[in-house]
């Protein structure tokens, strides 16, 4: 008797996110649309690192409990580790800052310091917008 075979074909995403909070995530869904990048939200560190192998950013919110674990599993991960990372987490929270960066962010920011640099964060996670059509 052959068994079937199953091949789940997942998008590659210029994006990926560890985000929770739906609301927010929402948010960075639609700051991804405007300047025309692709997102996917993953909920495992595990799913995170493989997601991340072909992303050109990775957003991580330090405020979701497996946080420091996702950022292991992009350290853990030899392509994922390659691809810039942003975590963000309250502003009173600098212990969880430090932390991040001690568990391999590329950039520890405040969320309302990311917030703002959202837009600027993902256009430049896929390099300039072509010009416009005259």
């Amino acid at each position: 008797m052959l068994g079937t075979l199953l091949i789940l074909l997942v998008p590659v995403a210029d994006v990926v996110h560890f985000i929770t909070d739906m609301l927010f995530a929402s948010k960075v869904r639609e700051a991804a649309k405007h300047v025309g990048v692709t997102i996917q939200g993953v909920r495992d560190p595990q799913a995170l690192a493989a997601a991340a192998r072909d992303a050109k950013l990775v957003i991580v919110d330090l405020r979701v409990p497996r946080a420091l674990e996702a950022l292991d599993a992009l350290a853990g991960d030899a392509a994922a580790r390659a691809v810039p990372s942003v975590a963000f987490i309250d502003h009173e929270r600098t212990d969880l800052m430090d932390e991040a960066r001690a568990h391999g962010a590329g950039q520890v920011m405040a969320k309302g310091q990311f917030a703002n640099a959202l837009p600027k964060l993902l256009q430049a996670a896929v390099g300039p917008l072509p010009p416009a059509a005259a």
